[in-house]
């Protein structure tokens, strides 16, 4: 490791030092969701978005994706079903063991969403728990489940907004770029339920001090409120 790398790693370290001092739960959980690219922040990030405390039958919920090879054994083989996991696992060892060699068994709830039209919970985080429960032929599994997901929009990462922002300032100052940096900026305004309060308090003249940018801001914000 030359000299670089050891500066990068002790930065590395001191940034998430100091970014793990004032994040609260949520964001950090936005921002891990975020690098795993899984769909957790949508859910947790945004307070306003509540979850109750159901005991679920099994049979209620719908296997979702994970990893390529179990995808390849739950989607592909088993068409989301848990009832064909269950049937599959009894005839093939090879799969009933090594589902239950990489599968988790904590007590904790899993994390759902639904029922959907035909009475069915999908999972938002907690596979590797439900495939052990299923393994282990429980009849049901705890789940906080969402209350009040068509009521609020998610919330998104500040630094999204930033990258667009200083992508224009770097690479796009032009007037085609303004044109892109507005409808880019109101697609999020539109689709997540924080974008406004940051482009006004996060990224107003006095964070943002660009007038190109300020005015593009103020456009999308007077579009967004009407």
């Amino acid at each position: 490791m030359d000299n670089i790398d050891k500066y990068l790693e002790s930065l590395a370290d001191h940034e998430e030092e100091k970014a793990h001092d004032y994040l609260t739960p949520r964001e950090r959980l936005l921002i891990n969701a975020g690098y795993r690219l899984n769909w957790i922040g949508d859910y947790v990030a945004n307070p306003d978005i509540e979850f109750e405390l159901k005991d679920l039958e099994l049979n209620s919920l719908i296997l979702t994706g994970t990893t390529p090879d179990w995808n390849e054994v739950l989607i592909n083989k088993c068409e989301k079903s848990i009832n064909k996991f269950q049937e599959l696992i009894k005839t093939d060892k090879k799969i009933k063991n090594k589902f239950k060699r990489e599968a988790s068994y904590g007590k904790e709830p899993v994390l759902a969403r639904g029922p959907d039209n035909e009475r069915k919970y999908k999972l938002i985080d907690g596979m590797h728990r439900l495939v052990g429960a299923i393994v282990k032929g429980r009849e049901t599994i705890s789940a906080y489940v969402v209350q009040n997901e068509s009521d609020h929009l998610p919330h998104c990462e500040a630094h999204t907004i930033y990258d667009l922002i200083r992508g224009f300032q770097k690479n796009a100052y032009d007037n085609k770029g303004e044109v892109e940096l507005y409808y880019s900026l109101k697609l999020m305004a539109r689709t997540y339920g924080n974008v406004v309060n940051l482009l006004t308090n996060r990224f107003n003249s006095e964070y943002v001090n660009d007038d190109k940018v300020q005015k593009i801001i103020k456009n999308v914000i007077n579009d967004i409120n009407g």
